[in-house]
């Protein structure tokens, strides 16, 4: 499972990230700059903000969605999960060997 979420500060994230993989919500994660604009109470956004892609299990991937809901700094976070189609066997033994 791929799990993407946005955030706004890189020690928050780092946190949060290092706390998923420590409670094995997570194999990995990678951190990736990003300009995002939207519309938010009444006005057009433009900030700068930090992706979060998570790697995870589907056995795993509710209580990684869980512990960001419960830490996300945002008042509405996105945590978005998606099912890849397909992963190179080394890597998914990796996944699961990781979270066990």
């Amino acid at each position: 499972m791929i799990v993407f979420s946005t955030f706004d500060d890189e020690e928050k994230v780092e946190v949060i990230v290092r706390n998923a993989i420590d409670q094995k919500f997570a194999a990995c994660a990678n951190v990736l700059p990003l300009r995002s604009i939207y519309p938010w109470k009444g006005k057009i956004e433009d900030v700068n903000e930090l992706l979060v892609i998570f790697k995870t299990t589907s056995s795993k991937e509710p209580d990684l969605i869980n512990f960001l809901e419960q830490c996300h700094p945002y008042d509405t976070p996105e945590i978005i999960s998606i099912t890849p189609n397909s992963i190179n066997s080394k890597y998914f033994d990796w996944l699961n060997q990781t979270l066990l």
